[in-house]
């Protein structure tokens, strides 16, 4: 076997170059390259295909952050708030002498494009809507280790999606403070901020579209400035101990409001709590003078939510996945980022008559003697269900579920690009559509499957999800899920807010229904 196989791989690498260039294979019939035989294309039916809710995901870790309800047609709606902790920018700080603060605050830039001289395209944005963005004070501690059973503090400390209930104790009653209705769609300018220099000297700059609310300055001069608490300041760790944090909400006008969520990166350079002061310091000399006069400064001292953070939901999903068969498989598939769901395919789940844990049909491929040249699986959009344009998601992403990693036909895809979209285009196809109209994802498992059928290898579950991002496949803890067979699910899923539906292996339409399709050179044995 192995001298028939070395002979062919020349051959091989010539159809798997033709092949992995080509939208479509062209089937032949039977052509006959030095009498090796290329087969008709087989399609097996033998597997299964069901969704897995998710109740309950990692919400920590990330850069960025959801604000605001989303609606979405198929799986109802999602609201998304976020504590987090503040973190000085600079510990120990020197404020000068009477330090008086003028104002406080809060920042959050919009993810947005420029796209003309003070002109902007927000991204990142789903709905039209508008909130206003109440600020909370919270004394929820979120700590950096959990302490586990023993009290040893070695693992990361892992926060849920659903924890708001668990926090909602240690969270003030009455806002801090509340913006005016923030409208994200309107927001297409750039924003003229005044920085005050000196008495006489204000400076000006322009900067992309951001969320600005003013904070009380009576709660910074007592929390921040009030000598009694300068001790608090020494160091983060005593800092985040002693002001734990602030919980920021998106409230809606109405229930009826038009909904709007918007993503943030709380990590980024901007995004922070920023107390304009004035103070007295000593003029710049270059003699040493006992008692300098002093001269009024204006400064600034940042706040920044580098620290812990937690994106807590609110969710009414509205498809009921509690009853999915995980033995034939589904009509539909149902994937939904955030805290949603997840597609569960089991290829090869077909009868097994000496139960041996290999189907009868696996081992009969194995018994082939076939050279795996592309296999892939079809999943067409369901748009009879999926029928709005928000569910139209341009890339999904399939991975080894049981392992809890990607497959080996991600690591070897060669059109990886920093440009998320055009990148892994051969393994992870993009959302296209055939000349009739209909959408689909073509993902390509030619190595999987022939490390399968010709390694030995195990045949895993496989994940599927929603992403906005195929780029970054890291997994994230998943504490909760209707069937209770997900331990992770990949991060950028949860970064994805929107959802779409795919037809399954049990779809009444033959022509859509899920398949795994193989195309394979049938080699002699020695």
């Amino acid at each position: 076997m192995l001298k028939s196989t070395l002979r062919l791989i020349p051959f091989f690498l010539i159809i798997a170059t033709i092949i992995s260039c080509e939208d479509e294979f062209a089937e032949t019939g039977s052509d006959f390259v030095n009498s090796i035989e290329i087969q008709p294309a087989y399609e097996m039916e033998n597997l299964a295909a069901y969704s897995e809710k998710i109740n309950s995901v990692q919400s920590n870790g990330y850069n960025n952050y959801f604000l605001g309800k989303y609606n979405d047609p198929i799986y109802g709606t999602s609201e998304a708030s976020i504590l987090t902790q503040l973190i000085l920018s600079e510990s120990n700080p020197d404020f000068g002498t009477d330090p008086v603060i003028d104002s406080v605050v809060l920042t959050l830039p919009f993810y947005s494009r420029q796209i003309a001289e003070n002109e902007y395209v927000l991204d990142s944005v789903y709905g039209d809507g508008s909130f206003k963005l109440n600020i909370y004070e919270s004394n929820q501690f979120l700590r950096n280790f959990d302490p586990g059973e023993n009290g040893e503090f070695e693992e990361a400390q892992i926060y849920y999606s659903d924890q708001l209930s668990e926090f909602q104790s240690n969270i003030e009653n009455t806002p801090l403070a509340t913006s005016e209705d923030i409208t994200p769609s309107e927001m297409t300018e750039s924003i003229v901020l005044f920085n005050q220099l000196s008495e006489e000297n204000i400076d000006t700059v322009s900067v992309s579209p951001r969320i600005r609310v003013n904070l009380p300055v009576e709660y910074f001069n007592e929390k921040i400035f009030d000598e009694s608490n300068q001790e608090f300041l020494v160091s983060n760790n005593s800092f985040i101990n002693y002001l734990r944090g602030f919980y920021l909400e998106a409230e809606q006008e109405s229930a009826n409001s038009e909904d709007v969520m918007a993503m943030f990166n709380m990590n980024a350079e901007d995004a922070d709590i920023t107390i304009y002061y004035r103070t007295m310091r000593p003029e710049p000399s270059t003699e040493i003078v006992v008692e300098p006069e002093l001269e009024e400064r204006f400064e600034t001292y940042e706040l920044s939510f580098i620290g812990n953070k937690v994106n807590l939901y609110e969710n009414n999903f509205s498809v009921d996945l509690s009853d999915q068969n995980q033995v034939d498989g589904e009509e539909n598939i149902y994937l939904r980022g955030g805290e949603g769901s997840v597609g569960v395919i089991e290829l090869f789940n077909g009868p097994d008559s000496d139960d041996d844990g290999v189907s009868d049909e696996l081992e009969e491929l194995r018994n082939n003697n076939w050279l795996v040249n592309e296999a892939n699986l079809d999943f067409y959009v369901n748009e009879s269900i999926a029928s709005s344009n928000t569910n139209l998601i341009d890339r999904i992403l399939i991975y080894d579920l049981d392992n809890e990693t990607v497959l080996v036909d991600y690591q070897r895809d060669q059109t990886t690009s920093e440009n998320p979209l055009t990148s892994r285009t051969i393994h992870l196809g993009r959302l296209r559509e055939k000349d009739n109209g209909d959408k689909f994802y073509r993902i390509r498992l030619t190595n999987h499957i022939n490390n399968i059928i010709n390694n030995n290898e195990d045949n895993v579950r496989l994940g599927l999800v929603v992403v906005d991002n195929v780029n970054a496949p890291q997994l994230v803890d998943v504490r909760d899920s209707n069937l209770d067979i997900l331990n992770s699910t990949i991060s950028k899923s949860f970064t994805m807010p929107k959802g779409t539906v795919l037809y399954g292996n049990q779809a009444e339409d033959e022509s859509k229904r899920l398949k795994l399709r193989i195309i394979y050179t049938e080699t002699e044995t020695n």
